[in-house]
């Protein structure tokens, strides 16, 4: 009998390390050995359960387990004699990278945090949490049974963040918001240079809408919203509402695919190079690379070993590099700006050595000091960055205002050359309207007098658009009046002539009709659409456009009537919303109006190029 009761006093002794509490009016530290197993099962909360067998850790530095799954806690805790009048309540640390767990106070549920069997969603971020106990039990044992989760962005908890804490309910309810008055004050330089990032990344997506030609302020800033994302929900989730780890790693994977395809898109906009396949290729890779974890996490399962290192690189590692590899390659050497890749070099090099020492060192402190650097490199970056682009923006600007003159110069000029009307007589009404697609076009139109009342009108277009259509413009009508010649096809031939000997490269199209008082005209055509008389197209055959060969001969048409209308290939080919265009049917149904009648129908059904219209009407 005395051997039975010694073996059942021994039992507690061997079963669970009993920790001593000397005082419960102020928390007190549960450090100490306790016992710890892997696996899951439910008689390992009964406080008779033999436990004996189990590993002993030291708490609370052994707190942060590797891996996934479930794993059981088991300590026995003495009380004082002298207890508070007011209930007690236990304030468990954290213990994983993710976690959740049941507690068991003497066998009974004392509370749980997170959802142990609900999957990886259901697992909280390591922080402390404060439960009520019951009972004033001399001693009892605690029992944890805890699921954890290793998952990447989350850092590992320092030690004094891991302790757990037993007393009176208002001194630990004090403890609890004390560490997170602690946490909100260690992150709040972070949040604060944060937000103050927020609102230049704001500013460059508004300028952008401005500035559609540069579109380096959209990339730009959508860039600084992904790459502040990734800090501030890091180093304080509670800020945008966010509980659990798995939704921390996704916001964080997410802001870094995003800032990722941004990043593209900024060395693209900078550098003046075109995004090669290699570049996506690697931001795909990024994205996969990245959320691969995560995945696995979600479905259950585990990437512990690797997880970290695969997001580091992933996030700031060599993908980075290829970026920026890729946009220094594809550049133009007048575009390589040597303080934007100074500016880009340092951000990058500080956010490799971040992540490295996090790596090497993973820890709480080091999380939070190096988000907060990281930030203030961040907020510096955008500085040296806006800087840059506003002193490019600058020379673009001037040299956009120094084009836009020359294009005012042309257009002037060639307002000269073809308003400018010569006396042809009182037999016809002529009205020509000129309608350019930009400041200056490559249509063209002149009206000569041919002697005894008689008038030569020529219609053209010229390929090409702006500066180079407007220069060919004026030589060929340098070259018309030149051309002594009144017959429509000896003339296209001079014409083509002058034009195949000046012109570099592309073409003109030409229509060149005589008319004379009595209403009889003889046409020639260099591939131009036809003239209207009386209400009907002209047929007649269409020779090559100038340019194209130096001798080509222009055979004329004959035709007779009261009203002539010539236009250009912008009236036929306006394009409505629709896709549908103005075409030959509609032209000829208004060709018996107004040249402005006719030009204003074709512009507001869709101008795309330049609209000439040139209307002859003979007086009766």
């Amino acid at each position: 009998m005395r051997t039975i009761l010694l073996l059942a006093l021994m039992v507690p002794v061997c079963c669970a390390q009993t920790i001593e509490v000397e005082s419960l009016f102020q928390p007190a530290p549960l450090s100490g050995i306790w016992k710890h197993q892997i696996g899951d099962d439910p008689r390992w909360a009964d406080p008779a359960f033999d436990d004996s067998a189990w590993p002993g850790v030291p708490m609370p530095e052994g707190a942060v387990q590797p891996g996934d799954g479930f794993s059981w806690y088991r300590f026995r805790v003495r009380l004082p004699e002298n207890m508070p009048s007011e209930p007690l309540a236990l304030m468990i640390g954290a213990f994983g990278n993710s976690q959740a767990y049941e507690l068991f106070w003497n066998g009974k549920r004392a509370g749980v945090a997170g959802e142990p069997a609900g999957g990886v969603w259901g697992l909280l971020l390591p922080r402390p949490k404060a439960f009520p106990v019951a009972g004033y039990a001399r001693t009892a044992v605690i029992a944890i049974r805890l699921r954890t989760a290793t998952l990447p962005s989350i850092p590992r908890i320092d030690s004094a963040h891991r302790t757990s804490w037993i007393g009176a309910r208002q001194p630990i309810d004090v403890s609890v918001k004390a560490w997170q008055d602690e946490r909100l004050q260690r992150a709040l330089p972070s949040m604060l240079i944060a937000a103050s990032i927020v609102a230049p990344a704001v500013f460059f997506l508004l300028l952008a809408l401005w500035r559609r030609d540069a579109p380096e302020y959209f990339w730009f800033g959508l860039w600084l919203v992904g790459a502040t994302v990734v800090p501030a929900v890091g180093v304080y989730p509670e800020a945008f509402a966010v509980r659990t780890g798995l939704a921390v790693s996704w916001i964080v994977i997410l802001a870094s695919a995003v800032t990722n395809a941004a990043w593209v898109g900024v060395l693209s906009a900078l550098f003046r190079s075109r995004v090669t396949l290699p570049a996506w290729l690697a931001a795909a890779a990024g994205l996969i690379l990245g959320s691969g974890p995560v995945l696995f996490a979600t479905a259950g399962g585990s990437l512990a070993r690797i997880s970290s290192m695969i997001a580091t690189l992933q996030n700031f590692g060599w993908l980075t590099f290829i970026y920026y590899y890729l946009g220094w390659r594809t550049s133009r050497l007048r575009e390589r700006v040597p303080a934007i890749h100074v500016a880009i070099m340092a951000y990058l090099l500080t956010n490799f050595a971040m992540v490295g020492g996090q790596l090497v060192w993973p820890s709480e402190t080091l999380y939070v000091q190096g988000a907060w650097m990281r930030t203030v490199v961040l907020l510096l970056f955008t500085f040296a960055m806006a800087l840059l682009m506003n002193q490019r923006s600058a020379l673009l600007l001037g040299e956009r205002q120094r084009l836009s003159g020359e294009l005012a110069s042309a257009a002037e000029v060639q307002s000269l050359l073809l308003t400018s009307l010569p006396t042809v007589g009182g037999s016809f009404q002529i009205e020509p309207v000129y309608l350019p697609a930009s400041e200056v076009g490559g249509d063209f139109y002149r009206i000569f007098s041919a002697g005894d009342g008689a008038i030569l009108v020529v219609v053209g277009d010229v390929s090409g658009k702006v500066l180079r259509a407007a220069m060919t413009v004026s030589g060929l009508v340098g070259a018309m009046e030149a051309i002594r010649t009144r017959m429509p096809g000896a003339f296209l031939e001079e014409l083509n002539r002058a034009a195949s000997a000046h012109m570099a490269s592309g073409f003109a199209t030409c229509c060149k009709v005589l008319i004379k008082p009595n209403g009889d005209a003889v046409i020639a055509n260099a591939g131009h659409p036809a003239p209207y008389c009386d209400g009907q197209e002209v047929e007649l055959e269409a020779g090559l456009p100038l340019g194209i060969a130096p001798a080509v001969e222009y055979p004329e048409s004959v035709t007779c009537g009261e009203r002539f209308t010539l236009v250009s290939d912008g009236v036929v080919e306006a394009e409505n919303a629709q896709r549908e265009l103005f075409g030959f049917d509609r032209t000829r149904e208004i060709s018996g109006k107004s040249a402005k009648e006719i030009a204003e129908a074709a512009k507001a059904w869709g101008q795309n190029d330049d609209i000439t219209v040139v209307t002859v009407r003979r007086n009766s």
